[in-house]
């Protein structure tokens, strides 16, 4: 299995991060006269009128003149590491009181006996009949927010980045910080006002819907990547994403291990404060110290919002990524989205039933799971590190091969998650996915290799509302299947996990069939080469002999 060949000097320019612990690699050559040369997959395209790649008077949001880049004022890190602190300091903790509120507004049980669905206590063995009873509801609720959370942000996503392209990414940002803080104001009043009242768990729902029109966590990470693009040069732009992806991974760590800690100090309401504040302080960041990356037009804002959904966009972006390509372009694009939209199909359908699996199989409390939480995540920061420092830098593995160990180390953990009878097996199985956080950056390599940079955007954009959209049918498949083997075998749902990883293992190594043929074609034609030269050196001493009898 060999990848496209990429130099060492080339390599210094490929790597970036994108989405939560993932990084991406962008490779970058430059032909003779100082250009950006078109990838392995593709030959060089030009536009027309002598406009740059990617933009025509036809298309209504393409920049009318190359902007000059601005310097960075202070950078992304803080607001992003507080946003995703502040989200995941209410996430656990509000599917406890999703439990809790669901046993005594939904099912009128007594307050003392829905007590341990808190998270703060273990259960007794009253409660886990009370819970596994509740526990279909809550998963319904759970399946509904992310449905909210996925598919208008999946739309969205299209429009975000061609927008921002000429209008600035500072807006997004605010909008984006804005509507989460509001959110969880929302949330924070409800959860006062279950204090005095029993209030339905599905109101909670409400308290998401501020950052769902915004575009949610999509919306935000698209924008923060094109703000670094945008402020960092070539040689600082892998540094930065790096730092970008390590503010986040941190900040998802530290919130799934704070959460129990400040639950059981304080109390539901308070982590929901601690959170807006939080959220908060990272949006008076973003207003204060983040200056706008791009020279955009000054426009007024019925304008810009016009503007927002335009549907040429959406035109050209399926026309680009259905385009027929040589050397396989086209068949591998279509592999890889579908690897990751199988994946995203997989993390969404197990986000909304494997905190209730742990909570039924093995009893855990909130705070072991914040704990495992973080422990998977710090595991597979780990597995991302020495996939980029020693399987690529040191040993030179292709993409391929490391997208598939990748992907053996999804299905390996899903296995072992099945089968598992004791709480420390589900840290083993974490163990034997070290590799697994890798996959998703690989796959992102491969599709740059296959577009050239004028069209990467286009193809990520799409890549990116499918991989949104998978929780329409993620979301209800995996409810509906935990849900009816949750008194004989709940964790059954791995095991769909692990074959759905299966497929892509097999795809996976249909785009290494193909990456195979494409590099091995140079070698065949040097060696066609050099046997149509071997064979006219042959037959030169019959030509001499031929005109010296003529002569």
């Amino acid at each position: 299995m060999v990848s496209p060949i990429v130099s060492d000097e080339d390599e210094k320019h490929m790597m970036q991060t994108r989405g939560s612990i993932e990084m991406s690699f962008e490779p970058v050559t430059f032909d003779e006269e100082g250009n950006i040369a078109a990838p392995v997959y593709l030959p060089t395209t030009t536009s027309e009128k002598g406009l740059p790649d990617g933009c025509s008077p036809e298309e209504p949001l393409s920049p009318q003149s190359k902007r000059s880049r601005r310097r960075r004022i202070m950078s992304l890190e803080l607001p992003v590491f507080l946003l995703l602190l502040g989200i995941m300091l209410t996430g656990p903790v509000m599917l406890n009181q999703e439990l809790y509120q669901t046993c005594v507004a939904v099912y009128h049980y007594n307050e003392s006996d829905c007590e341990p669905l808190r998270g703060i206590i273990p259960k007794t063995e009253e409660a886990k009949i009370i819970e596994n009873h509740l526990q279909p509801y809550v998963a319904k609720i759970t399946m509904t927010n992310s449905i909210l959370h996925n598919v208008w942000p999946g739309i969205l996503v299209l429009f975000v980045g061609p927008w921002s392209d000429k209008f600035g990414r500072r807006p997004v940002l605010l909008m984006a910080f804005t509507a989460s803080f509001i959110g969880h104001v929302i949330t924070t009043i409800l959860v006062s006002i279950s204090k005095l009242v029993s209030l339905n768990p599905w109101l909670y729902l409400i308290g998401s819907i501020p950052s769902t029109l915004a575009g949610g966590g999509s919306t935000v990470m698209t924008i923060v990547i094109c703000y670094v693009s945008d402020v960092a040069d070539m040689e600082n732009k892998a540094k930065r994403m790096f730092y970008v992806d390590l503010a986040m991974g941190t900040g998802l760590v530290f919130g799934n291990v704070l959460s129990s800690y400040l639950l059981r100090l304080t109390g539901v309401t308070m982590v929901c404060v601690t959170s807006a504040l939080l959220i908060l302080i990272g949006l008076l960041y973003v207003f204060f110290f983040i200056g706008e990356s791009l020279d955009v037009e000054k426009t007024s804002f019925s304008h810009k919002a016009k503007r927002f959904f335009d549907i040429l966009l959406i035109k050209d972006l399926v026309k680009t990524c259905v385009a027929r390509r040589p050397n396989y372009g086209r068949a591998i694009i279509g592999c890889t989205i579908s690897i990751l939209m199988v994946s995203s199909f997989v993390h969404h359908g197990e986000h909304g039933v494997f905190y209730l699996f742990l909570r039924n199989k093995f009893n855990v409390t909130l705070q072991q799971y914040t704990y495992f939480n973080a422990t998977q995540i710090t595991i597979k920061m780990v597995g991302c590190s020495i996939a980029v420092t020693v399987l690529r830098k040191i040993f030179k593995i292709p993409f391929g091969i490391i997208a598939l160990m990748g992907l053996a180390g999804h299905m390996l953990e899903c296995l072992t998650r099945a089968l598992a009878q004791s709480f420390w097996q589900m840290y083993v199985a974490s163990s034997f996915g070290i590799l697994s956080g890798i996959t998703t950056p690989m796959l992102q390599a491969i599709i740059s290799l296959a577009v050239p940079s004028n069209e990467i955007g286009k193809v990520y954009s799409l890549a990116a509302c499918l991989q949104t959209l998978s929780p329409l049918i993620a979301a209800p498949l995996y409810t509906f299947v935990y849900s009816h083997t949750l008194q004989t075998f709940p964790s059954f749902f791995n095991f769909i996990s692990s074959g759905l990883y299966g497929e892509c293992f097999v795809v996976m190594i249909v785009i290494s069939i193909f990456e195979r043929r494409v590099a091995n074609r140079p070698s065949q034609a040097e060696e066609e080469k050099g046997q149509k030269t071997k064979k006219s050196l042959s037959e030169e001493p019959k030509l001499e002999k031929l005109l010296e009898n003529n002569v």
